[in-house]
């Protein structure tokens, strides 16, 4: 009776022993998935988000036979009123209610004519701004 006494003890010591060692070995499995996961995590939240930069000027190099409009459509998307007016450049929009618009520049100096109408000379600098009126 002893025997069955001893034999019984040793299976239950067994038994918790081997439930010890599982309950350890699975709780070491699930936290470094957890490490892994807000590892994870972190370096998802870590990526920089791209970021958009709308500019308000824009400046090129005139060139002999082109005009401004021209060289501007090769070097910028530009977009236009019906009346050949620029109203954004670059996605940059020149915004009403601040009293913005596209402003031309030739060699520093606010152009007299339209873009469409200053042929540009190799030595011309041309520039865009948002001023305000």
């Amino acid at each position: 009776m002893e025997e069955q006494n001893n034999r019984r003890f040793a299976n239950i010591f067994i038994g918790i022993l081997i439930l010890l060692i599982i309950g350890y070995f699975g709780y070491g499995y699930i936290a470094s998935q957890d490490a892994a996961k807000k590892s994870a995590e972190l370096t998802t939240q870590n990526k920089p988000t791209p970021t958009i930069v709308l500019v308000d000027y824009v400046k090129y190099q005139g060139k002999t036979g082109k005009n401004a409009m021209q060289l501007l459509q090769e070097k910028s998307s530009v977009e236009t009123a019906t009346s050949g007016l620029i109203i954004a450049i670059n996605g940059r929009r020149a915004d009403n209610a601040k009293r913005e618009y596209w402003a031309f520049y030739v060699n520093g100096k606010l152009a007299t004519v339209g873009s469409s109408d200053y042929q540009t000379k190799d030595e011309d600098m041309i520039e865009w701004k948002i001023d305000k009126y």
